[in-house]
């Protein structure tokens, strides 16, 4: 086995790393899903673009509490290229919803949108585990925040930095 630096390598390529060793843990059938640090991700994203503070973890009704003093429920899904799942929220308390979608294969974040708690309520189905949005309908409604999101994921990663 090669040694290698990992605190000398890029996020990028951490993140690269990150997907082809749960493509192999898949492969050898230790794991059935991957994308556990995208969420993480999905939450430092919001951070960086909205401002304010992060809840301790396990807070389970919001993910941060904006600049503005919102609270807003980051949802973060990683799925393979015409994967199309849900957003499972445990309730709908908090002001405003954003929910992002990673390319599994090449971490590429395909799109994210936001959603006042309002608007959210009409796009939401019920479940026993709290409110669903399909991803087909998390995708075209809500407001496109697409290119802040990758301007600040690719800040983050160091992509395109000189």
């Amino acid at each position: 086995m090669t040694d290698f630096d990992l605190e000398a390598l890029p996020l990028a390529e951490l993140f690269d790393l990150h997907t082809r060793i749960q493509r192999e843990f898949g492969r050898r059938g230790v794991s059935r899903t991957s994308g556990a640090i995208q969420g993480e991700v999905g939450e430092g994203l919001a951070l960086a673009v909205y401002g304010g503070t992060l809840p301790p973890p396990g807070t389970k009704a919001y993910d941060l509490t904006d600049a503005q003093g919102r609270l807003i429920q980051v949802k973060t899904r990683t799925l393979p290229r015409g994967d199309e799942r849900m957003f499972q929220f445990h309730s709908l308390d908090f002001d405003l919803a954003l929910c992002v979608r990673f390319d599994r294969d090449s971490n590429d974040l395909d799109w994210a949108r936001e959603y006042d708690v309002d608007e959210l309520r009409g796009l939401v189905s019920p479940h026993a585990q709290g409110p669903r949005l399909p991803m087909g309908r998390a995708k075209v409604n809500g407001r496109d925040v697409t290119a802040t999101f990758r301007a600040a994921y690719d800040a983050l990663r160091g992509v395109g930095i000189a």
